[in-house]
This record gives C-alpha cells, sequence and structure tokens, in this order.
C-alpha cells in the first residue's frame, strides 16, 4: 500500500521545465504556489466524474489527458494562452500502477501545451478529477461570450459530433473507430483562440452542445440569429448539434473579417429570437448536456 506523499511524488515535477516562462516562482511543495504575471489571469474550473465525464474502466492515462483538455478548452474560448493547472483526484484505491499511468497523462497534455502542473490534492472517494487552470491573453483581447453584435457572421472550425460518436463507438466497443479519439483526447483550440482573439466580438467552447453553447452566448449578448442548419457539417445525424464533447469554438466575427479558414453557420440579429432555418427539412430543437 503506498502512502499519500509517496503517490504525490509521481506528480511533483510535472511541467517543472515551463516555471520560469511561464513566471511560476515558487512551485508546488509549499501550502501555496505563486506565480507573477504581466498580463491579466483567466482562470476556469472543471470536475470529471467517472460514470458521467469518462466511462468506468477508461485507461487512467485517458482520464488525466481527458479531465485536463476539457479544462484547457475554456482558456482557448477566452482567446488565451494556458499557463499553468492544479489537480486535485479523489480515488477510491491507492494502486500505485493506476497513478504511474494517471501521471503519464498529466505529463503528456502538460508538455503538449507547456504548461506546469502547480499544486493540487489527492483524497480517498469515488473516482473524480477536479481541474483549475490558469492563462493570459495573447493580446490585449480577452474574447467573452457577451460581445456579439447583429450583423456578425456566427462560426465554428469543424464537424460537428465527433466527441459523441466517439464516445457511442467506445460503448459498442469499435475499437478501431477513429472517432474515439475525439472522445478520450480532445484537443483544446488554443491555436484558433489566438488566431480568432483579435477578430472575433463573442465566443464560447461547444462542451454541452454546439446549439445550447451558441444559445448561451447569443443570450449573453442579448441578441438572437438565424442559424443555416444546411450548413451546418455533422457526423451522424443533425441530433449531432444536440451532443456535447466536442469542443470546438463558436464565436461570431465581422463580416469583413470572415475568411474560408472558418465554417459559416449563421449570422447574429438584433432580435433575440433565434430562428433554426433549413431547406432540407430538419426539425430540431435547442438543447444540451445537462449537469444535473
Amino acid at each position: 500500500m503506498n502512502s499519500e506523499f509517496e503517490l504525490i511524488d509521481l506528480f511533483n515535477q510535472i511541467g517543472s521545465k515551463y516555471y520560469k516562462e511561464n513566471g511560476v516562482i515558487i512551485p508546488p511543495g509549499d501550502d501555496c504556489a505563486v506565480f507573477k504575471s504581466k498580463k491579466k489571469i483567466v482562470t476556469s474550473v472543471d470536475a470529471s466524474v467517472e460514470g458521467i465525464h469518462f466511462l468506468k474502466n477508461t485507461n487512467p492515462q485517458d482520464i488525466a489527458y481527458r479531465s485536463i483538455a476539457v479544462a484547457i478548452s475554456d482558456i482557448a474560448a477566452m482567446g488565451c494562452k494556458p499557463l499553468a493547472f492544479s489537480l486535485s483526484v479523489t480515488s477510491p484505491s491507492q494502486n500505485r500502477a493506476w497513478f504511474e499511468d494517471f501521471a503519464l497523462g498529466t505529463n503528456e497534455i502538460a508538455n503538449q501545451f507547456e504548461i506546469p502542473l502547480i499544486g493540487g490534492d489527492l483524497t480517498r472517494g469515488p473516482l473524480n478529477i477536479g481541474v483549475i487552470v490558469y492563462g493570459s491573453p495573447f493580446n490585449k483581447n480577452i474574447l467573452r461570450r457577451d460581445g456579439a453584435k447583429p450583423g456578425d457572421f456566427i462560426c465554428i472550425s469543424t464537424e460537428v459530433g465527433k466527441g459523441a460518436k466517439g464516445l457511442k463507438d467506445l460503448k459498442n466497443k469499435i475499437s478501431d473507430s477513429p472517432f474515439i479519439k475525439y472522445y478520450l483526447r480532445p484537443t483544446p483550440k488554443i491555436e484558433l483562440g489566438k488566431k480568432i482573439s483579435e477578430l472575433a466580438n463573442a465566443c464560447i467552447d461547444t462542451s454541452d452542445g454546439l446549439l445550447v453553447d451558441m444559445q448561451k452566448m447569443l443570450k449573453a449578448s442579448n441578441c438572437g440569429g438565424k442559424i443555416y442548419l444546411d450548413k451546418i457539417p455533422v457526423i451522424s445525424n443533425i441530433e449531432d448539434l444536440n451532443l456535447g464533447d466536442d469542443y470546438d469554438l463558436c464565436f461570431t466575427i465581422p463580416k469583413d473579417k470572415f475568411t474560408d479558414d472558418f465554417i459559416k453557420i449563421g449570422e447574429v440579429s438584433k432580435s433575440k429570437e433565434i430562428k433554426l432555418i433549413s431547406n432540407k427539412g430538419y426539425d430540431v430543437k435547442i438543447a444540451g448536456y445537462e449537469h444535473f
């Protein structure tokens, strides 16, 4: 049986080579970590619970990667660069091999985004992962949900439903499915957030479903929109628009700043009504993932 401190040692140096460049001046080991920044700091927190956010018996390396990635996605939606993260793990066991694999996944994503693990907690209980991420803007702009303006184009960057298809295939044990990686290993759209940070007026990540997250953005902006369902690329069917786990960005951009790099799916309107328009007869209502 391993002690709490022996297991914590597995995580002590993860991302340590990024301390200096990301402003960490007191690393893990004290009661708090300390880092400094000349720019504003953004922060977000996400919880991932076994049986809700990932399947029971999921590989711990994938659990770690996924749990941290979905938190980083919120940093991308603000048009910001991730700086560091904290990690809280509640686990029913003290199996060292499980924690070693979990640490591998943590180290993998820390290196991918060049961010240090600066603190956390470890305790016994039902398996769930808490992640706090910290970031700073690439430039003077921080993207928010409430900046959409009438006449803006509403855009996304990729097909909708890849994460949901991956989860379905995982449950059905289709091991060679190319979509499983989109569910287990979602890629936060940091580079996209950076690209649109000087172009977009509003942005949100699509973790709970494209339509419902878009609705949140438009509501925060006191606007509505015309949504062209026929123009939205989906993986399975039109219901993909209400399924979560895509972690793309949905954003609004002035017409004169639009480029073919983006997928236009609608336009912001002054009216607060959201109209779902289809010439193909698509009939879908706005729904999405419910956390309770």
